[in-house]
């Protein structure tokens, strides 16, 4: 299996996976996608080790299986030193499958994980009859109006599906909101001008008042 490689496009990942378990092989599968990178280590057909640029094990392999645009290349008799998984490669199958099921669902409310994630300040749900979860109460706490969700699955060392899914739920409970980057570009350019227009005309309302005044003391002198 030495010539073993091609393009996403022509092949599943998971069909390639199902080939290099059912031949029970060694080696390493590396995949190149268009913004990051995976490498799969085998052990007589089985994975042991998974990672991506910030990403290790079962967490790694679920990327991995997003990937949709690149290529891949297996190299035999590559062995990795680390062992981060220790599952039977048809649970990992399952596992991404349903993940997989998961993310077409949750790209309904987000789309791209580069979107801007927002409070909402005044939501029009009643507040008091939900429940949060400690991990939806402890990414909320880093939603600072500016980050994006892949920003914030970072700085919480979870995974951006995981991530997303509980921002899906919190979309969907009215609580916080998504939007483009270019939009909160526009939002702060609009308060800008609001706030321009707004010291313009306090600026024009003190000068009419101080010339209220000049004229009342020159007609009070002038008596």
């Amino acid at each position: 299996m030495s010539g073993l490689q091609g393009s996403l496009k022509d092949f599943e990942i998971t069909d390639i996976l199902q080939l290099i378990n059912m031949n029970k092989k060694d080696g390493c599968l590396e995949i190149k996608g268009v913004e990051d990178f995976g490498r799969i280590y085998f052990e007589n057909g089985a994975v042991t080790h998974a990672e991506t640029s910030d990403r290790t094990g079962e967490n790694a392999i679920h990327k991995v299986l997003m990937l949709s645009d690149g290529t891949f290349k297996f190299s035999p008799d590559l062995k990795s030193e680390r062992k981060t998984i220790n599952l039977p490669i048809q649970h990992l199958m399952l596992e991404a499958a349903r993940s997989i099921d998961e993310w077409k669902q949750i790209e309904k409310l987000i789309p791209s994980l580069d979107l801007l994630v927002k409070i909402v300040e005044n939501p029009e749900t009643d507040t008091e009859n939900i429940k949060l979860s400690s991990e939806e109460w402890k990414i909320l706490t880093f939603v600072d109006n500016q980050s994006t969700i892949k920003d914030i699955a970072k700085r919480v060392n979870q995974s951006e599906f995981q991530t997303a899914k509980v921002f899906y739920g919190l979309i969907s409970s009215g609580l916080v909101t998504v939007e483009e980057k270019e939009q909160q570009l526009t939002d702060v350019l609009s308060d800008l001008d609001k706030q321009i227009e707004e010291e313009e005309i306090t600026k024009n309302e003190e000068k009419e008042e101080e010339k209220n005044k000049k004229q009342g003391i020159r007609k009070f002198f002038s008596r």
